[in-house]
């Protein structure tokens, strides 16, 4: 063992710029295939991480249409009536245990005193839930007891947010006011869930009574936990049995069927057939090309490796032949051999460790003794094949010929090469595509992409109590020229609220509605195409005034002056405009003139600025300081926002064109040896060819000529299956781009040049040589 360990050093020595070569093209490749994984690791795992995970479901129905087409009946929503919670439940006795939980998790100001009796104020993520949240996701508690949640006025704090108000002080009974004087005490503290779950790590509120007999509110959420054993599919049935048996359906006015289904709650973030879902949500795409990036990295490292240990086999055959002369036995030169590929493939693990620990990526060491094991089977499977080879011819042959310039080892060559160029083109193009369809996202029309307009988020009883006040006090500072205001934040929520009704023609109409200010229309820059915008007068009437986007106002074959069965009238059309985040397709919308009428409020104010952001930021903080000076004021602009929104999507594109390049020059490693092999190889053709009269362009032209046929070969092989694969992803995104053929072409002419440069830079010293020297070695 000793000598085989010498001789891989002495190796390592002899073969200095090949085996640097391979270390750094198969450690990049293990960094990329490490930083990936974890990456597809948080996807993959995602909300895997309650004790009763695979037992836990969410209960879904057809019972709200919410499709604009209202014939599309065979939407699920995971939205229901507490009453009707309350009758399905015992329908289902394989229950073990549930969690009603009431619309997502609000951003709500609220007060406290700390340690020391100073007051302060906080922006805190609340939800409702009922008290079975703790025995359907087994939260760890750190402080108090789960048990509290059961009590009214009780909740239970995330740890992130106790040390954040509290410090390393026990935040057990203290008192936490909301600014309507109601308040609840801190019973507990539960340990975060990590990033990857459904779940906001947020104050958890006892829903107590509310909602139990309030049929009109459709925004809780049950979730359940199955006895072991119990098949979902037949719980399922079992509610929808019941529900039509009763005849609840016809009662509640539905005339269409309706069916129930329970998802797992690993699969919530991958569903996308499901209406105002406020979960987070993945692509399964993504990650599955994010996972076959990685193995396509790895496998081009590995073929990368595989080339220039089929390029080294002519200088070091001789000396193996030799060894064997000697006594030294084919097996042990096997193992000496494959020992050698994985000594460098573990070496290079070892630089990617260092690669991804410097820049701070390692955020997950679960995936490093898989990505070991890997880096040893990429060294066995890459040197099985070199070390069976070298060691099967007769040592005479070998001693007498010359194994470079035999059929097989050109063709090895050149299929590993192919390989290399097949997968790069491929990662090229579908990076390009997925840049293409970011870009085509973010340049759609949109009210939030425009840096001069801040907004802040208040809490609606500062803005019932004293919005007008704030509002003319922001108007007359000198950044600031006009300021308007919503219920809700407006451009980048993934679902509003909606209601029904029906058209002057009697037609059932269902349609988002956003209440505003009067003057939103005009500060925001909106386009009046029909009718008129707000006036004050509006605000104050009895009757609701709706402004109609083009979509609502074409579907429901309405025109200013027309009024709805719920008795809202129309008075202008604005054109379409992306009041949902760019994932969702424009559905039929009004902006209503009713504000400070529903209790889920998040009162946003829009200041347009003309002067210094800088400045502008100071005075509005000013003017709610002078409101309320312990308001955590979070001035936001509109460009900023979109960046976040979209911050997702950003990062992932990005990382598969880092990775992609990566790939390029792992391929052009590759290259780098077969020009290598090819010119120690041709020298003595070379020399001929150049006392023939050949010029320098005319030998460099005979290697373009070869590895030209290569990239165009791969090319052809791998449009078809990118086309395959960027068409199934844009499947996804309801605004897509189409596939341009350019984007096919320019990613062959891309490749096409690194590839001549490579070969140019590596091939130039032969290609010049005085050919005496190439004749006279030979």
């Amino acid at each position: 063992m000793k000598a085989i360990f010498r001789n891989f050093l002495v190796t390592l020595r002899r073969f200095r710029l090949a085996s640097a070569l391979n270390i750094l093209g198969l450690s990049v490749a293990f960094a990329a295939f490490i930083v990936i994984m974890i990456q597809v690791r948080h996807e993959q795992t995602f909300d895997t991480c309650y004790k009763k995970s695979g037992r836990i479901y969410r209960v879904e129905s057809t019972l709200i249409p919410t499709e604009s087409n209202l014939s599309s009946r065979e939407t699920y929503t995971a939205f229901c009536a507490r009453p009707l919670i309350e009758m399905l439940l015992p329908s289902v006795p394989q229950v073990e245990s549930y969690a009603i939980m009431y619309g997502g998790s609000s951003e709500i100001y609220a007060k406290y005193e700390t340690e020391e009796g100073e007051s302060r104020g906080i922006m805190i993520p609340v939800r409702k839930t009922s008290d079975g949240f703790t025995d359907v996701f087994t939260p760890e508690i750190i402080e108090g007891t789960a048990v509290s949640l059961s009590e009214p006025g009780k909740a239970l704090l995330p740890e992130s947010l106790a040390r954040k108000m509290f410090g390393q002080t026990s935040p057990i009974d203290r008192i936490v006011t909301l600014p309507d004087g109601t308040f609840f005490i801190i019973s507990a503290v539960y340990k975060d869930f990590p990033e990857n779950t459904s779940l906001v790590n947020d104050v958890k509120i006892n829903l107590a009574e509310e909602y139990k007999n309030d049929w009109t509110d459709w925004a809780l959420t049950l979730f359940v936990t199955l006895a072991p054993e119990t098949s979902p599919e037949e719980a399922a049935t079992q509610l929808t049995d019941f529900f039509g048996k009763t005849g609840m359906g016809k009662q509640m006015g539905f005339t269409h069927e309706v069916s129930f289904r329970l998802t797992p709650i690993e699969e919530i973030y991958y569903h996308h057939d499901i209406s105002l879902d406020i979960a987070p949500k993945g692509n399964r795409m993504i990650t599955n090309l994010l996972l076959s990036i990685a193995l396509l990295i790895i496998a081009i490292a590995g073929a990368n490796f595989l080339n220039f240990s089929a390029a080294l086999t002519p200088a070091r055959i001789k000396s193996i032949q030799i060894r064997k002369i000697l006594g030294e036995s084919t097996a042990k030169l096997c193992f000496a051999l494959i020992f050698e590929a994985v000594g460098i493939c573990l070496l290079s693990f070892l630089l990617a460790l260092c690669w991804v620990g410097g820049f701070g990526l390692l955020k997950n060491t679960d995936i490093l003794l898989p990505a070991f094991f890997l880096a040893g089977t990429v060294g066995i499977v890459t040197g099985i094949y070199p070390a069976f080879y070298m060691t099967s011819f007769r040592p005479a042959l070998i001693l007498k010929g010359t194994f470079g310039m035999s059929p097989a080892g050109r063709k090895l060559r050149i299929v590993l090469t192919g390989f290399q160029f097949l997968i790069s083109t491929g990662l090229i193009t579908a990076a390009f595509f997925i840049w293409l369809q970011n870009r085509h996202m973010y340049s759609m029309e949109s009210i939030m992409n425009n840096s001069r307009i801040a907004t802040v988020t208040l809490d609606k009883e500062i803005m019932s109590g004293q919005g007008e006040l704030l509002i003319e006090k922001l108007k007359s500072a000198s950044s600031v020229s006009d300021v308007t205001s919503s219920d809700w934040p407006v451009g980048f929520l993934d679902y509003y609220l909606y209601t029904y009704s029906k058209s002057p023609e009697g037609e059932d109409i269902m349609y988002y509605f956003i209440p505003v200010s009067p003057n939103f229309t005009e500060v925001m820059g909106l386009d009046i195409i029909e009718g008129r915008s707000f006036d004050k007068t509006d605000k104050t009437s009895q009757e609701e005034k709706l402004i109609l986007n083009e979509l609502a106002a074409r579907q429901f074959n309405v025109k200013p002056g027309d009024k709805f069965a719920n008795g809202s009238q129309v008075i202008g059309i604005i054109r379409n405009f992306h009041f949902m985040n760019l994932r969702k397709k424009i559905e039929p919308m009004a902006l209503s003139s009713k504000q400070d009428q529903n209790t889920t409020l998040q009162p946003t104010l829009y200041i347009h600025i003309t002067g210094d952001t800088h400045t502008a930021v100071k005075q509005i903080k000013a003017g709610i300081a002078a409101i309320d000076p312990l308001y955590p004021v979070d001035v936001q602009f509109y460009d900023r926002q979109f960046e976040q929104t979209y911050q997702k999507e950003r990062d992932t594109s990005a990382q598969i064109t880092l990775f992609s390049l990566l790939a390029v020059i792992i391929s052009l490693m590759g290259v780098f040896g077969l020009v290598t092999f090819e010119t120690q190889y041709r020298r003595k053709e070379i020399g001929i060819r150049k006392i023939m009269g050949a010029t320098v362009t005319e030998i460099l032209i005979i290697f373009y000529k070869k590895f030209a046929w290569i990239v165009f070969a791969c090319f052809l092989l791998a449009v078809p299956v990118v086309w395959y694969g960027v068409n199934k992803w844009l499947q996804a995104f309801t605004y897509r781009i189409p596939l341009y053929w350019w984007v096919f072409v320019l990613s062959l002419f891309i490749v096409m040049v690194i590839t001549f440069v490579t070969v140019t830079l590596q091939s130039w010293r032969t290609a010049t040589s005085n050919p005496v020297y190439s004749l006279k070695s030979e």
